[in-house]
């Protein structure tokens, strides 16, 4: 016999992130026990097939678990106190968009207000020649660079030649380069010829980059070899909050 629950309980619970589908299998399994999908389904009167995809969430969030009988394949509730654990990640999701807010949304749009004293240099290159600049005149004035982009995109407008010359300054200058990279043939072809000068990772595989994103002391370059042309912005504030973006997935990698 399918058992109400409560109002109170149900919004209580729904604070949790949780679907009134997967309150209603919850509920029930901590009522009844190990059950099967086709038991949940008749307890709580939602279909079999919404009531699977609800078991498996409860399962992604540590709130069920599966076990056997023979060859039946049955479900029960792990314990309530195991639902700290999704106020647990309530609470590092805050965290993380208090960082966000902090470090990168709060300087960008101060940067953008009109109103706010010393808002950031930006400057635009057009054409390939404006890209070389950015590179010739600004990344390779400072001692350490951190990049996310990929060759693959570069070699469509430059040639080995001026990327091999880039690299023989960067070992000339003793800069420290760092590139977050597309994991492909030109990439790790790149990443050879420059060991020793470029530490660069990999993204997963499929992970695609339209843009180059380069940091380097207080300045952020955005780079278009589609479009041919990049964005050089000069604001401390923001290079800080890109680079522990950077950095966060550098350590990830």
């Amino acid at each position: 016999m399918k058992k109400e629950i409560s109002e109170k309980l149900k919004k209580a619970l729904l604070q949790l992130n949780l679907t009134e589908k997967e309150i209603a299998s919850y509920i029930t399994l901590l009522e009844q026990g190990a059950l099967s999908i086709q038991n949940i389904s008749r307890n709580t009167g939602i279909n079999r097939v919404t009531t699977y995809a609800a078991i498996e969430e409860l399962k992604q969030k540590g709130l069920v678990s599966e076990s056997r009988k023979g060859k039946r394949k049955l479900f029960v509730a792990e314990n309530p106190e195991s639902l700290e654990f999704l106020i647990e990640k309530q609470r590092h999701k805050i965290r993380r968009e208090e960082d966000i807010f902090h470090n990168l949304i709060l300087p960008s749009l101060k940067a953008i207000d009109i109103k706010q004293e010393n808002r950031p240099q930006i400057k635009f290159f057009e054409g390939l020649e404006g890209i070389y600049k950015v590179y010739d005149e600004y990344t390779l004035a400072n001692s350490d660079i951190l990049t996310c982009g990929s060759y693959d995109a570069v070699m469509k407008v430059s040639s080995w030649e001026v990327e091999k010359n880039y690299i023989e300054e960067l070992r000339k200058r003793k800069i420290f380069f760092r590139g977050i990279l597309e994991n492909t043939e030109i990439n790790r072809k790149f990443t050879e010829i420059s060991r020793g000068v470029m530490h660069n990772k990999f993204l997963p595989k499929g992970t695609r980059v339209s843009s180059d994103i380069l940091v380097f002391g207080s300045a952020v370059a955005l780079i278009s070899y589609e479009k041919k042309s990049a964005t050089l912005i000069e604001d401390e504030s923001i290079a800080q909050a890109i680079r522990m973006y950077l950095d966060f997935m550098w350590d990830r990698l």
